[in-house]
């Protein structure tokens, strides 16, 4: 016998995947720093100290901790150009330079492995 809650629990259960879904979708045009329930909780906000182009890897300051992250060929990369008033634009790994703030978001799955990475704009 199914409880009489059940089919309420299907429901929110449902839209939380709705949320999340909707979140991933539009996750570009939030500012580095600013996504709601991600940033510095399930992100990394930090800076590029260097970068491996062989080996496809930057390594990320984080406060007092060093992170090295792999940038995998599905790795989605954003230029963050909210603070020149502008859209975020769509980046490369070769935008990934010493010296940028970054904000990274890794794979669930995968081991530094980065999922997303935000990169703030020059400011010329």
């Amino acid at each position: 016998m199914i409880p009489r809650y059940a089919g309420a629990l299907l429901l929110v259960g449902l839209g939380a995947i709705g949320v999340a879904q909707a979140q991933e979708a539009t996750e570009r045009f939030i500012p580095i720093g600013q996504s709601p329930g991600l940033s510095g909780k399930h992100t990394m906000l930090g800076r590029i100290e260097a970068v491996d182009t062989a080996a496809r890897t930057l390594v990320v300051t984080a406060g007092t901790n060093t992170y090295r992250v792999a940038v995998a060929e599905t790795t989605r990369i954003w230029i963050d150009r909210s603070h020149l008033k502008q859209p975020t634009s769509t980046g490369t790994f070769a935008d990934c330079d010493r010296g940028r703030q970054v904000e990274v978001k890794l794979e669930g799955g995968q081991e530094n492995v980065a999922d997303w990475i935000k990169i703030r704009a020059d400011s010329g």
